[in-house]
């Protein structure tokens, strides 16, 4: 019987990556089918942590590594020992550190004749020139079958590396826990003071990221808007959840200094990854993303699944899921003064067009995003076949 193997970049972050490998999972589980993969991952890392928290643990394999090389030189070995029929599916390899690695392994792979396929969940370019070409050559000898998140995604790719597409699949999302239905928590104790002082909250989910970077997150430009809203006489008070991997910190640093000349940093509010992300967007007023080539825009669909309006970038990944139910919802992400005209009309608006808009969306994720649909999808594209139509209820 044959198995799908699934090799994750990165272990160490809670990422899109990481929440789309656990929906994955679910799908797969739904569909009987959770003995047809086997998910790689580094022992005891924050992505091991994470699926064992979420109950999915008897698909892991773990191994024993002491940094994100080590685990990943391992994790192709261990792969070589498996039987040859086993499809392989490579989750997002486009760090420079790692395709090195990639690289050596390239001739035991086409050697083996196993069937390897890549998840680009980011356009993997680069404006560094030499990382660039490393990637084209790479790719070019790995030649796997491409899947990538999005139409945006799928075209840089395709552009940049000149590989076939083979799918686009736009990540899972649990419906049952990021929805209008669920029970509404306690606010997590970090929002309680914000809410009692009657300010509405702009909520960022985002890794924090240094500015000018192909995936830059633009987090200075929720600044300005912070400013704009102040101006207007809006009371907005912008909270942004992610991982800061910059030394000392200093990406959250050079934000909250901005803040302070601007004079908005008792509006701003920076957090570490949680787990119970959830439980935040069930008392957010909006979610404001304004990355400018964010590849798909996971955020987008937590938040319009939990009942919570958009204000998003009218470019790549973001602008792409909300063409499709929520046009009026893009702005420029460089005009901080559009962003919160548009901020203030969702509210203005919220229970007449904004309540259904939130609806159309839910209609859209449900039909797009769905873990049972994307796991038999991505088992027909890497020719794993599994149970005849089977669903856990």
């Amino acid at each position: 019987m044959e198995k799908l193997i699934i090799l994750p970049s990165w272990c160490e972050s809670l990422g899109g990556m990481t929440v789309s490998l656990s929906m994955t999972i679910a799908g797969f589980d739904k569909l009987q089918s959770l003995d047809r993969i086997s998910v790689l991952v580094k022992a005891n890392s924050l992505l091991e942590n994470y699926l064992q928290h979420q109950g999915q643990g008897d698909c892991l394999q773990p191994i024993v590594a002491t940094d994100g090389a080590q685990f990943y030189e391992r994790a192709l070995k261990w792969v070589a020992q498996q039987p040859r029929d086993y499809p392989l599916l490579i989750e997002n390899c486009t760090t420079l550190y790692l395709l090195p690695i990639l690289a050596r392994n390239i001739l035991q792979l086409k050697l083996s004749r196993r069937r390897v396929y890549h998840c680009f969940r980011d356009a993997a370019y680069s404006y560094n020139l030499g990382g660039n070409l490393l990637r084209k050559l790479i790719f070019a000898g790995l030649a796997p079958g491409a899947i990538c998140n999005s139409q945006f995604t799928s075209e840089k790719v395709a552009k940049n590396l000149g590989l076939k597409i083979k799918g686009i699949l736009y990540p899972p999302l649990e419906r049952e826990k990021f929805s209008i239905r669920s029970p509404k928590s306690e606010a997590p104790s970090e929002l309680k003071p914000i809410l009692a002082s009657g300010a509405k909250i702009m909520l960022t989910p985002t890794r924090i990221s240094k500015p000018g970077q192909i995936n830059d997150k633009n987090l200075r430009g929720l600044i300005l808007v912070l400013a704009k809203l102040k101006e207007l006489g809006a009371n907005y008070h912008s909270v942004i959840i992610g991982q800061d991997h910059s030394p000392e910190q200093i990406n959250s640093k050079n934000l909250l200094q901005l803040a302070m000349e601007l004079k908005v940093s008792e509006r701003l509010t920076i957090l570490p990854p949680s787990f119970s992300i959830p439980d935040y967007y069930q008392h957010a007023n909006v979610l404001v993303t304004l990355a400018p080539r964010e590849p798909f825009g996971r955020t987008v669909v937590e938040a319009v699944s939990s009942g919570v309006p958009v204000v998003g970038s009218c470019t790549g990944g973001i602008g792409e899921i909300l063409s499709n139910f929520a046009p009026h919802w893009m702005v420029n992400p460089e005009d901080p003064q559009a962003v919160a005209q548009t901020i203030i009309e969702l509210e203005r608006n919220y229970h007449d067009q904004t309540s259904q808009t939130l609806l159309k969306g839910q209609q859209w994720i449900e039909a797009n995003c769905n873990p049972q649909e994307y796991a038999r999808k991505l088992a027909k594209i890497v020719d794993l076949d599994l149970k005849p139509e089977t669903v856990k209820l």
